[in-house]
């Protein structure tokens, strides 16, 4: 099933097929509309994902602004589309995302580029490079 009119609440349309929705997350102590920073919160990382693969353990942490995530009733649709859950928060929430079969798309609500330094990069940050420089060679 096709969703043409998906969209998140954020834009304030009009959609029938809201998948990005308000977080499960919301931290206390910030007004409202103001980015929530979230960190500390473990994500346990699915055995058999590339997310897997590239952290090589089964949770991370990592900071991220906690204010829209996946609309979990959308979940059974994006995995009939190819989309597999690869991370989930403490409740079960979906933190992380990838397309099976694709080089490299791996959805996070982490920001890794937050955590990482030019003597320390992340390694969702040297994976996504590895992938872009393995697609160049490719092409040439």
């Amino acid at each position: 099933m096709k969703l043409l009119d998906a969209d998140t609440v954020e834009n304030m349309t009009d959609t029938k097929n809201p998948v990005i929705t308000p977080s499960s997350c919301e931290l206390p102590n910030r007004s409202a509309g103001a980015p929530q920073m979230s960190g500390g919160d473990p994500v346990a990382v699915q055995p058999g994902t590339v997310l897997r693969a590239i952290m090589g353990r089964d949770a991370l942490i990592g900071d991220y602004f906690c204010k829209y995530a996946m609309n979990e009733a959308y979940e059974s649709q994006f995995a009939d589309a190819g989309m597999r859950v690869s991370g989930r928060g403490t409740k079960g929430e979906i933190r992380a995302m990838e397309l099976e079969g694709h080089r490299f798309y791996v959805i996070t609500l982490l920001q890794p580029q937050l955590a990482s330094t030019m003597e320390n990069p992340h390694p969702l940050v040297t994976a996504f490079l590895r992938a872009c420089a393995e697609f160049r060679r490719a092409e040439d």
